[in-house]
């Protein structure tokens, strides 16, 4: 075994004793390993983690497009006390959706009033009223008595304009069932990972492998049809198998290196399949979403079914 080997990978991954001690230090064998892992393909498990964690960084896509954000369930016209408009922030314009403030830091049941000096002002003009929203609202209330008019906004204590499309914090239905469809997702993946290893000592890494790409391939694409909570979860439940492929490339990389490296093989092919699962985060929103919807002009919802078929090929 070890001669058959030794012709596909060279004999630098054969190092005897003297490992560590010698001219090639581990950092090296580490690059060795991981190039023997790249030449030869023994490693899907970046495209694996890409695809296993694809669906997570767009729940707030998908849950949008089943209707169950906050202010779509209850619209903050008709709801403006809903618990979770109260506590609302915009961290990145730093606005509040109580303009003035809440009544209860902790435990908010209403917005503060609007000031006097405000209430009793005149109402501006259309001009002004367009000038004195947003940020500006702060600087004005600082100093209230030279207020000489107030728009609408500045007299309504409520500011639903900071709120996102779809508000999703904690306590909302729409996080329930994020959070439902993560728990199935890591259930699926524990149980997974506990029965691979029987069928790797049966059928072989090849054969396992082969069989969880394509099956990842099926499941992943079949995430863009999502249209209510229950298959949400049941997707990400089927998806939450495909983090077997864990499993598989550990198994692989005992039989393709010998006792002396396997462990920097082990710890290279783990680090580069984690490295797909991280790249998720980023790529599906930044690299396909965003530029769909704002390049391409496709709805929010096109734009999130669209891009699981990227991660969908990649298998």
């Amino acid at each position: 075994f070890e001669s058959t080997v030794r012709s596909h990978f060279g004999s630098s991954l054969f190092l005897t004793q003297g490992f560590g001690s010698g001219c090639i230090s581990q950092a090296c064998v580490a690059l060795l390993v991981g190039r023997s892992l790249l030449q030869h393909r023994r490693n899907a498990e970046p495209a694996v983690f890409l695809g296993w964690y694809a669906l997570a960084p767009l729940g707030v896509y998908v849950t949008a497009s089943l209707k169950v954000c906050e202010n779509q369930l209850y619209p903050p016209a008709e709801f403006p006390k809903r618990k979770a408009y109260l506590k609302f922030k915009n961290v990145d314009k730093q606005l509040l959706y109580c303009r003035y403030g809440k009544n209860d830091n902790k435990n908010p049941t209403e917005c503060k009033d609007v000031p006097a000096t405000i209430a009793k002002a005149p109402l501006c003009g259309a001009n002004a009223a367009s000038a004195s929203s947003g940020a500006n609202v702060s600087n004005l209330v600082a100093n209230t008595s030279a207020v000489p008019c107030a728009t609408a906004q500045m007299k309504n204590r409520y500011n639903p304009s900071v709120l996102p499309k779809c508000v999703c914090t904690a306590g909302t239905e729409c996080k329930g069932v994020i959070d439902n469809a993560g728990i199935a997702g890591v259930a699926s993946t524990i149980f997974s990972r506990s029965i691979f290893g029987s069928l790797l000592e049966r059928f072989g890494p090849v054969n396992v492998q082969s069989g969880l790409l394509v099956y990842g391939s099926i499941v992943v694409a079949s995430a863009s049809l999502i249209s209510a909570p229950w298959n949400f979860a049941l997707i990400r439940f089927l998806i939450g198998v495909v983090g077997a492929a864990f499993v598989t490339c550990q198994f692989w990389s005992y039989l393709m290196f010998s006792k002396n490296i396997v462990g920097t093989a082990n710890a290279v092919a783990a680090g580069w399949g984690n490295l797909g699962g991280g790249f998720a985060q980023f790529f599906m929103v930044k690299a396909l979403v965003e530029p769909f919807i704002k390049t391409h002009g496709m709805t929010d919802d096109l734009a999130w079914r669209v891009s699981m078929l990227i991660p969908a090929g990649c298998y």
